[in-house]
């Protein structure tokens, strides 16, 4: 079956890090170009950043930028949301698909603000969209039409994987896949810290334990492949491996990364409660 072609003209609201990698992504995957995006900053010199690392168009008026646009991403913090969404509101056309990239406001707080014109999807992506490796979780909202389910779908299958799940369960992924990447790279470096510790040269063991979390992330990216395949093919009975996976259990592995998924949960969920709190009624 043929694959639909990425929407576009693509708005992203906002320039921080997280619109950049979605920015990099879109381009990296050859199914966007500078020209389909446009990006509102309120610093020019991030402007001027962005404008010359990628070529997109870069304004500062935000009901500007949203004219004519398929796909309008709200990638700015929570304590602008409102303001923005005041903003383009009226400027928003029927048909529309506007995403938020925001952990804190949901569905029912962006449908209230915007036009019943316009589809409203939250989207929880992290940076590896921005090497065409990202899995975003995304969830819709009441007024969702196959077409604007198509369109996200598409845009988010060009940075890597999209996965529909509940806003309920969008909280969870916060605490995982949202926050998950920081705490592989720690991994890696705690990985990097043994070695050094043992005698190698900083460069050496970091290279060692990148080259290790690269090799071990292709393994698991083969079609068929499960975590539990892939320790058995390292891990021998008896063996050094083995021994090494025992330690990182007795020094409770599992419940510490149970623990940081946990608070990340948690901190999502006080987050959005105060945001639905302190919204205009």
């Amino acid at each position: 079956m043929a694959s639909h072609p990425v929407p576009t003209p693509i708005v992203l609201l906002g320039g921080g890090k997280l619109a950049e990698a979605i920015i990099k992504g879109l381009l990296r995957s050859g199914q966007v170009s500078p020209s389909d995006l446009r990006v509102t900053v309120r610093r020019p010199e991030r402007g001027e950043e962005l404008r010359s690392r990628h070529g997109v168009h870069v304004l500062t008026d935000n009901a500007q930028a949203v004219r004519g646009a398929a796909v309008v991403m709200l990638a700015v913090r929570q304590a602008q949301m409102a303001e923005v969404m005041a903003l383009i509101a009226p400027a928003l056309e029927p048909g529309q698909v506007v995403v938020s990239l925001s952990s804190d406001v949901r569905l029912a707080q962006l449908e209230a603000a915007l036009p019943s014109t316009v589809a409203v999807i939250r989207a929880m992506p992290h940076t590896p969209v921005g090497v065409g490796a990202g899995l975003t979780p995304l969830t819709e909202g009441t007024r969702v039409t196959e077409a604007a389910r198509q369109a996200t779908d598409t845009l988010f299958a060009a940075t890597g994987q999209p996965l529909w799940v509940t806003e309920e369960q969008l909280t969870v992924c916060t605490g995982v896949s949202g926050t998950g990447p920081a705490y592989v790279f720690r991994f890696v470096e705690a990985l990097a810290q043994a070695a050094m510790a043992h005698g190698m040269e900083a460069t050496e063991a970091a290279a060692l334990a990148r080259g290790t979390l690269i090799g071990a992330a292709k393994l698991l990216a083969e079609p068929g492949a499960t975590t539990t395949g892939l320790i058995a093919e390292v891990a021998t009975p008896g063996g050094i491996t083995v021994a090494g996976l025992e330690a990182l259990e007795i020094h409770g592995l599992s419940r510490v990364v149970g623990e940081a998924v946990s608070i990340g949960i948690q901190r999502a969920k006080e987050r959005a409660e105060l945001s639905a709190h302190s919204a205009p009624k």
